[in-house]
């Protein structure tokens, strides 16, 4: 074995899943930057070469594996083989399914998927670190609204109760698929505090919740193929009428605090909410106004809920610095508008 192929193999291996998606990308490419190597799973085996693409300079450090379904825990088993990190980002996404079933589409690949992982992590007393990837909504109860006064908190140990047979009206719209993803993401990470308690692994488990995540993407190509998130935003400025909390977060932040986390000092079961910079809609509209004039419809007169959230831990474990807001807007904004430009030639 050659000098440069041995100093590649004395790099700790993270094993990734959802590798292939907005947040997925970012952690991937932070994490080989970091000096890391990576194993990703992958649904299909032609999307090998595509994430191979996606990083050149990196291409030696980056190993894949075909896991068609992800709530199955031998594929894992096998996959987490001489690992030492593990972030686990797959679960669904609303509006990628026509007409989705709570069970099925939702809850069945977020809460097997997760436990299954957790549970195949148990195998290999190599792994040090496993961190999976929530939301700040499973930190809110159901019923709660998307938009309410009140704070998302870390570490309350709090229960939300769920019923997984509710009968979802029409189940097409934005409302219900919101609904089908919060539920989703509550009893995942429910069932991983469960997982915890239960098995008491000899791996550090822990939990990151992002809030709205926003910026420049990895995997956009298109103006077509802008993120959920990046759209509600774009789309937001473009039309006004805000119908969601102003809570972001820089898709570069929520991707550093993963891979600060695998080795960190926090305890085992700390929750990370990953939040940026305080930031009203009024002063979004502000922003807007003066620097896109022409794109912009969204005024600064907005008057609504606020929502507050706290991210004690990962300043605390993760010494996060959130990136400014404008900066990550600005960079949203014109990444859109390039591909905006490039559909319209």
């Amino acid at each position: 074995m050659d000098s440069s192929k041995r100093y590649t193999m004395s790099k700790p291996l993270i094993f990734i899943t959802g590798g292939t998606g907005f947040i997925g990308a970012e952690v991937i490419s932070q994490a080989l930057e970091a000096g890391y190597r990576v194993r990703l799973s992958i649904r299909k085996a032609e999307q090998a070469t595509t994430l191979k693409e996606r990083y050149p300079n990196f291409a030696s450090e980056i190993e894949t594996v075909v896991i068609p379904d992800v709530t199955e825990r031998e594929p894992f088993e096998n996959a987490l083989r001489d690992v030492d990190y593990v972030i686990h980002i797959a679960s669904p996404v609303p509006g990628r399914i026509a007409l989705p079933d709570l069970k099925e589409d939702y809850v069945k690949p977020a809460l097997n998927g997760t436990q299954a992982i957790l549970y195949a992590a148990l195998k290999y007393t190599k792994i040090k670190t496993v961190v999976v990837t929530s939301s700040g909504i499973a930190l809110m109860p159901i019923e709660t609204p998307m938009a309410f006064d009140g704070s998302i908190r870390e570490d309350t140990g709090e229960v939300f109760s769920v019923d997984v047979d509710m009968q979802v009206s029409e189940p097409d719209s934005q409302e219900s698929q919101t609904l089908m993803y919060r539920i989703s993401k509550v009893l995942a990470h429910q069932a991983t505090r469960d997982f915890r308690e239960k098995e008491k692994p000899s791996y550090k488990l822990f939990t990151t919740h992002p809030t709205l995540v926003i910026g420049e993407s990895r995997i956009q190509s298109s103006a077509e193929q802008v993120d959920l998130v990046n759209n509600m935003l774009w789309l937001t400025v473009q039309y006004g009428n805000p119908a969601f909390p102003s809570l972001w977060v820089d898709i570069k932040d929520v991707a550093a605090a993963h891979v600060r986390a695998i080795d960190c000092s926090a305890p085992s079961g700390t929750e990370f909410i990953t939040s940026g910079p305080e930031v009203s809609w009024n002063e979004i509209a502000e922003f807007m106004k003066q620097e896109y004039p022409e794109l912009s419809k969204l005024e600064p007169n907005y008057e609504g809920p606020k929502t507050r959230v706290e991210t004690v831990n990962p300043e605390k474990y993760l010494g996060m610095k959130w990136r400014p807001w404008q900066q990550t807007i600005r960079e949203m904004v014109e990444q859109q508008l390039s591909f905006q430009e490039k559909s319209s030639k």
